[in-house]
């Protein structure tokens, strides 16, 4: 089967339905920029995806000729009676909405089908292509018509972008009658607290994550009459009384009751998990002060008993070289448990063996190593080396990790990456993080001794190309004097890596 892709640059395109689809064969891709020869060979598809606006496809389709074989799926958010501009090249259609975008593992997406075909199922290529989809966990919606969908997005999708507007009007009306300051956007994010999060995250999010010609025909191109509906409904808020919303306010509680106990209990946890990640991030990234990662120390001796208190200088084995994770959760542990590091002296070890091999030569006094992550699993070189020799392990604590994509100051954005080459536990960390919203990136796992700072070092120094980046903290980011390109690639939003610090 032989799939094209109309609108192969977009992020729908680019990120959902290229990687998708190269599964099931042939992908031809083609865009504005494309070549007459090549948009001749996409309309030769057994299957033609309409990645690109509604309001685009007729001209796109204008005079074209197929057969009543080929299968046209348009993904778009907005139908308006699409069918009827289809039904004109000749081919069988197929309608489709990946209603969650093209950034949510297809594990947990929901698909809306569209009747537009009476006959659909008689198309092999349909039947391929929905056996396929279901065979990807992609969950779908009942058959709906046009106009149901239309309304259903107009709800879901159209009512969010036009609340945007709302949350702006109302704020700055408040601001004025209480003679206050409008806040900005940075100022309500640090006031936040979980349901105004939920509530500005939304704004953010809706925001954030739709190219603007799409909100306005969310808005504007919603089924029936959004925006005049809206003006209705806010102008009938001039006629409610106090009585009037304490009545809604407690028919809101009679349907929130209705909803089984394991419901609200599971959307108030992940609200309020999701409120503590966000926050955190905010503060962290907030720009007031350099972050410190959280560190919880699980297990240790007496604080005296930690690092021999006769030498003047204590040599102390790090798992990685300068700037990297190790090093940084060292320092946090001295700090929470109140030990001063004046005395301690860096050896850059990089892998976890020298390490042990250097406490029990007694090179090192102490040695500092990752043992696990909380969402990649154990370090195995560090198992192995554990496990083939005798050390006493004298503290164990975990730090969180704030992984950050990590490239050459001549990249502009993401979309000049080709290849991310990492730390083999930093690549696992993140690794759906790529699958998710960069599924074009090549993501490739070094060894042990490519230490996260070190290959930030190697970006640095030029021996790896300009369009591969790395993973690493910010601390080696700003050792290095590289550009962070974007922060917290990480899956686990409480990403955690184990240490023990051993002797001989």
């Amino acid at each position: 089967m032989i799939n094209a892709i109309i609108g192969a640059k977009g992020d729908m395109g680019k990120n959902l339905l290229s990687p998708l689809l190269k599964q099931i064969g042939q992908v031809v891709s083609v865009d504005i920029e494309s070549t007459p020869l090549e948009w001749k060979n996409a309309w030769k598809a057994d299957v033609i995806w309409l990645s690109i606006p509604r309001d685009k496809i007729p001209k796109v389709l204008e005079g074209i000729k197929l057969k009543p074989e080929q299968l046209i799926i348009d993904i778009c958010s907005i139908k308006r009676h699409l069918h009827k501009i289809v039904k004109q090249t000749g081919a069988s259609h197929l309608s489709l909405h990946p209603m969650h975008g093209p950034f949510v593992p297809l594990q947990g997406q929901r698909w809306s089908v569209i009747k537009t075909q009476a006959n659909i199922l008689e198309n092999k290529n349909a039947v391929s292509i929905l056996k396929f989809l279901k065979d990807q966990n992609i969950n779908f919606l009942e058959p709906c018509s046009e106009d149901e969908h239309d309304f259903m997005i107009g709800i879901v999708l159209g009512v969010p972008e036009l609340l945007t507007i709302v949350i702006d009007a109302l704020i700055k009306e408040y601001s004025k009658n209480s003679k206050q300051s409008a806040p900005d956007v940075k100022k309500m994010t640090q006031w936040s607290v979980p349901a105004f999060n939920a509530l500005y995250g939304f704004y953010i999010h809706s925001i954030n994550s739709s190219a603007d010609w799409l909100r306005s025909d969310l808005i504007l191109g919603a089924h029936g009459n959004l925006l005049e509906d809206a003006k209705k409904a806010f102008s009938n808020l001039n006629k409610i009384s106090v009585s009037d919303i304490n009545l809604k306010l407690r028919d809101q509680r009679k349907f929130i009751e209705n909803l089984p106990d394991r419901e609200r209990n599971r959307i108030r946890s992940w609200i309020e998990r999701w409120f503590v990640d966000a926050s955190q991030t905010i503060f962290r990234l907030d720009g007031r002060k350099e972050p410190k990662p959280k560190i919880r120390i699980q297990e240790k001796i007496e604080n005296n008993k930690i690092f021999p208190e006769n030498k003047k200088n204590i040599t102390v084995g790090i798992h990685g070289i300068s700037g990297c994770f190790t090093e940084e959760s060292i320092i946090r542990f001295c700090e929470e448990a109140g030990i001063p590091t004046n005395k301690l002296k860096f050896d850059y070890l990089v892998e976890a063996d020298r390490v042990v091999a250097s406490v029990l030569k007694s090179k090192i006094d102490r040695g500092v190593i990752a043992v696990a992550n909380s969402g990649s699993g154990v370090y195995e070189s560090t198992i192995h080396a554990l496990s083939q020799n005798k050390v006493k392990v004298i503290a164990i604590y975990g730090m969180e990790i704030f992984q950050c994509l990590i490239s050459d100051n001549s990249i502009m954005s993401i979309d000049q990456i080709t290849e991310v080459f990492g730390h083999p536990q930093a690549v696992s960390q993140c690794k759906n993080t790529f699958m998710e919203r960069f599924p074009s990136i090549k993501l490739v796992k070094g060894k042990d001794s490519d230490d996260t700072a070190l290959c930030v070092k190697k970006i640095a120094d030029g021996k790896l190309p300009k369009t591969t980046a790395t993973l690493a903290s910010q601390l080696a980011a700003k050792k290095y004097g590289l550009k962070i390109l974007e922060y917290g690639m990480h899956h686990d939003p409480f990403n955690t890596t184990t240490f023990l610090i051993i002797k001989k």
